[in-house]
């Protein structure tokens, strides 16, 4: 039985400093199903220069301006052709060469959504754990309990759906939260999949980041009970408050 392709999609602007070792985590994994894709945004540094010289590795490489890392990954996935695609960051690598074997070895013929443990590095805040463990439940209706590089989704899971780009810092909590909606079943593979920067946006607590996940929630009343329509807003200022006095 032929083993299921894997895509690999790798948003990147301005990475010079990090994507070969992306791409080299990449490279080495064990698993021989899997095809690359990098989304450059029209690198200004000398990004655009590295990936030619892997041009031959990578099965495709767009090179255009795009509306944020939610465009760039969409146009990826819309180019993918494997099963199971896994989105990864310029400046973030896989764990291990064998990341992608393991992950595979747990697939059945149910499984839509698998995720596992992120080690977060260069942590920006001390409430950023070190290890980020996923989780799929109830609780993801309160944060985004699914760090995206933990998840490898089934290819499924975009026939009607994908990123929302209008959102800059939590189009995959719109996403996942709509998987939740949607009843998807996911499950946890005790695996330590990719090491990640953690001083982004998503991890610097600002106004910026709650404003967004109040405007993302408010699309989402319709389909959720009345104790998330009350308290969906005073959530995410407490959040807000608890994250800048702890900072």
């Amino acid at each position: 039985m032929t083993d299921p392709i894997v895509s690999i999609v790798i948003p990147v602007y301005n990475a010079a400093k990090t994507i070969e070792a992306a791409l080299t985590s990449v490279l080495t994994q064990t698993y021989p199903s899997l095809e690359i894709i990098v989304v450059d945004g029209l690198s200004t540094d000398d990004t655009q220069k590295i990936l030619q010289q892997y041009s031959s590795k990578i099965n495709h490489l767009i090179s255009e301006k795009d509306h944020g890392v939610y465009d760039a990954m969409n146009k990826g996935i819309a180019v993918a052709k494997g099963e199971w695609i896994y989105l990864m960051g310029g400046d973030d690598q896989l764990a291990a060469n064998d990341v992608v074997e393991k992950i595979m070895a747990l697939v059945d013929p149910n499984t839509k959504l698998l995720f596992g443990k992120v080690e977060n590095v260069n942590r920006a805040h001390r409430l950023v754990p070190a290890i980020h463990v996923s989780k799929f439940d109830g609780d993801i209706c309160l944060r985004n309990t699914l760090h995206q590089q933990s998840v490898f989704y089934h290819r499924s899971l975009f026939h009607q759906r994908k990123f929302n780009p209008e959102y800059k810092i939590l189009a995959d909590y719109d996403f996942h939260l709509t998987l939740f909606e949607d009843k998807i079943e996911g499950h946890f593979a005790d695996v330590l999949i990719a090491k990640c920067q953690a001083g982004g946006l998503s991890k610097n607590f600002t106004w910026a980041l709650y404003g967004e996940e109040i405007r993302m929630k408010r699309t989402h009343v319709k389909r959720q009970g009345m104790m998330f329509r009350l308290l969906y807003i005073p959530t995410v200022i407490a959040k807000f408050l608890r994250k800048k006095i702890s900072g």
